[in-house]
């Protein structure tokens, strides 16, 4: 009895072992399944499926859709998942220097609207006899002999542009006091006309097509200009001239000015 009773208890394990090792394959067959058919159903996706059929271009007024389109590379019967956005915007920005951002509006099956915005001209850069047109992001647009009208100039800097490329600074502090200048005369609604850093002791900038301003060093930079600002709603309407700010301090907080006389004054 006691043989029989320890044959069975065996048998008994052994069938709960077979069928556990059963579900384990049953699993681990399913689970192979199902990475093969999900890895099947990718592969259609990319090269089956989503195939381009409609291809579209919209956003910019400085470039065609057209001229959007043959730049981007993306052409019809690429797949709707296998284009990169990034890669994308690259190509546009080095051919097509004025597009700022791209997005993607894919519509299934089979169309795809190219969605660029225009980058906005912020200011000129003055170098080496000639005038590159920067994006506010610091994205280099046109080459010119001449200042283009409707933007600022920024004189003094050293750096390398491109069209077509980021602007490259020899020094980065150039950059970041350009900023607070710029930040300051936006933040008191004062209109520049260049900013000039060739000096890093006698700072100058324009403003408002009517004054040259001397700011001396970078030492409480947003202080003068504040005091500009008051100086310049306090002057008449038609004044020009130089106003002169390098020796204010915020213990003696005074400016000069000196208006430019007429031609029969």
């Amino acid at each position: 009895m006691s043989n029989t009773r320890e044959r069975d208890e065996f048998l008994r394990k052994r069938a709960i072992r077979q069928r556990k090792q059963k579900r384990r394959r049953l699993i681990a067959s399913f689970v192979i399944f199902m990475i093969t058919a999900v890895c099947v159903l990718i592969t259609l996706c990319l090269t089956v499926f989503f195939s381009i059929k409609n291809l579209t271009a919209t956003g910019s007024k400085v470039y065609s859709n057209e001229e959007i389109i043959k730049v981007s590379g993306i052409k019809k019967g690429d797949n709707l998942f296998a284009i990169n956005r990034s890669d994308v915007l690259n190509k546009l920005k080095q051919k097509l220097p004025y597009i700022e951002t791209v997005k993607f509006d894919r519509n299934f099956p089979d169309s795809l609207k190219i969605k660029v915005t225009d980058a906005d001209e912020y200011a000129a850069y003055s170098l080496g006899g000639k005038f590159y047109t920067v994006s506010r992001s610091g994205w280099v647009l046109e080459e010119n002999y001449e200042k283009p009208d409707k933007i600022f100039e920024i004189r003094g800097v050293k750096a390398k542009c491109k069209v077509g490329n980021a602007i490259e600074f020899k020094d980065e502090k150039q950059n970041e006091l350009i900023e607070r200048i710029y930040n300051a005369l936006k933040q008191n609604n004062i209109k520049i006309d260049y900013i000039d850093i060739t000096d890093e002791i006698e700072l100058k900038i324009g403003v408002c097509k009517r004054f040259d301003v001397n700011l001396g060093t970078s030492n409480n930079i947003e202080e003068k200009v504040k005091h500009l600002e008051k100086m310049i709603e306090k002057l008449d309407k038609k004044a020009e001239g130089k106003i002169n700010l390098s020796m204010w301090t915020i213990d003696n907080p005074k400016a000069a000015f000196v208006e430019k006389k007429g031609e029969n004054q």
